[in-house]
């Protein structure tokens, strides 16, 4: 009986021990529009990260990372991943989920104001150049400012012409991602014994699959310092948007112990 209750006891205390898990940052390589757009930098502003998983043996985990002040991720395709480090208990998760809950940025009220303001001239301005010096102080300002839930900074290529292209994102919203082995499943080990990490991947590629380039061409046009910039927000060429937008949590992944 003794000997039972000590064993009992040391099982237990094996599901109760914590693994350093890494949770990685990247970014999907493959070519985005046939080539004519690259990546700068993905910028991701979060609030927290939940994780949820559910143990075939011991108690299921519910944990937090609160990032008070909020943190951004800044992840770059010409960098190494991003990292965060977690500790959670190991064990068999069938399944184990990460929520990524955002942060968005209250200063951006401001921005919005001028937005409204520019939309009004939009509808009534007969003076092309005018529209494009304003909206291109708009975009100086997401890009200096504010630091919105998610940012994305890129170049576009059409017809010989280079553009920057600015994304933003900025609504209150939580992509939640289901964590899966390297063979798609849902079965994860976690094991102190090994190194853990989850390679948690953005694919810009698939958000553009439904746009060409083309469409993305036919974007009204900001100018900063004479160089011209395309604006992606739910204001602004806000159909384009709309549509990328709706993409974007379906095609986060997230891969364990690959």
């Amino acid at each position: 009986m003794i000997l039972f209750i000590l064993i009992s006891g040391c099982e237990k205390k094996e599901y109760t021990l914590p693994v350093e898990f890494k949770l990685n940052f990247s970014i999907k390589n493959e070519p985005i529009l046939g080539g004519s757009m690259t990546i700068e930098e993905i910028g991701l502003g979060l609030n927290s990260i939940d994780i949820r998983g559910y143990r075939e043996q011991g108690e299921d985990v519910f944990l937090t990372r609160d990032f008070e002040q909020g943190k951004l991720f800044v992840i770059k395709p010409t960098l190494p991943s991003v990292t965060e480090k977690l500790d959670i208990p190991q064990g068999l998760y069938n399944p184990i989920s990460f929520s990524l809950i955002f942060q968005p940025d209250s200063d951006e009220s401001d921005i919005i104001d001028d937005l409204l303001d520019w939309l009004e001239d939009f509808d009534s301005e007969d003076d092309l150049a005018v529209l494009q010096e304003d909206l291109g102080d708009i975009i100086e300002d997401y890009l200096e400012e504010i630091t919105p839930c998610i940012i994305l900074k890129g170049k576009f290529t059409y017809n010989g012409i280079t553009r920057d292209i600015v994304i933003v994102v900025n609504d209150p919203l939580t992509f939640q991602i289901l964590g899966k082995n390297k063979n798609g499943g849902l079965s994860v080990i976690l094991d102190k014994n090994v190194v853990n990490a989850g390679n948690l991947q953005i694919n810009p590629s698939y958000w553009f699959t439904v746009i060409t380039p083309a469409m993305l061409n036919e974007s009204f046009i900001g100018l900063i310092d004479d160089k011209e910039y395309i604006l992606l927000s739910k204001y602004v060429n806000s159909q384009i948007y709309n549509t990328i937008f709706s993409r974007m949590e379906e095609s986060t992944i997230l891969t364990i112990n690959e």
